[in-house]
């Protein structure tokens, strides 16, 4: 048996044009969004070349901070094939059980979704 990837990767070189992945955002309003195999081998092998160049020094544990998103499953398959562990972190969950599971995991490196991140300005007096 095979890894995830190594299965995504197989089914997308048999099935590039199929969809791999639908995602309808939870609400009955908006249409579904869709990612062919094809887009999802690409787009997460993207992903695992950038890891790959900025995060090398990793302890083979790499965090990630989404909500749900179309492209979960490119960024679950692109931090494994790092190869890394991937620790999932729920945007919804309290701040100090985020930062508990960072510490246990010794997380140095998290693929955050880019609009769940708060930015502050602080000004030095």
């Amino acid at each position: 048996i095979g890894t995830l990837q190594g299965l995504v990767a197989t089914a997308a070189s048999v099935h590039s044009q199929r969809v791999a992945v639908t995602f309808d955002g939870g609400s009955s309003s908006s249409s579904p969004v869709s990612l062919l195999y094809r887009d999802l081998g690409e787009l997460s092998s993207e992903l695992c070349r950038l890891l790959q160049q900025h995060c090398g020094n990793n302890n083979g544990v790499i965090g990630l901070y989404c909500s749900d998103d179309l492209f979960i499953p490119v960024w679950i398959l692109g931090i494994l094939q790092t190869p890394a562990a991937y620790v999932p972190l729920d945007p919804g969950a309290p701040g100090l059980v985020s930062a508990r599971v960072m510490i246990n995991c010794r997380l140095r490196f998290c693929a955050v979704k880019s609009d769940l991140l708060q930015v502050h300005s602080f000004f030095l007096i």
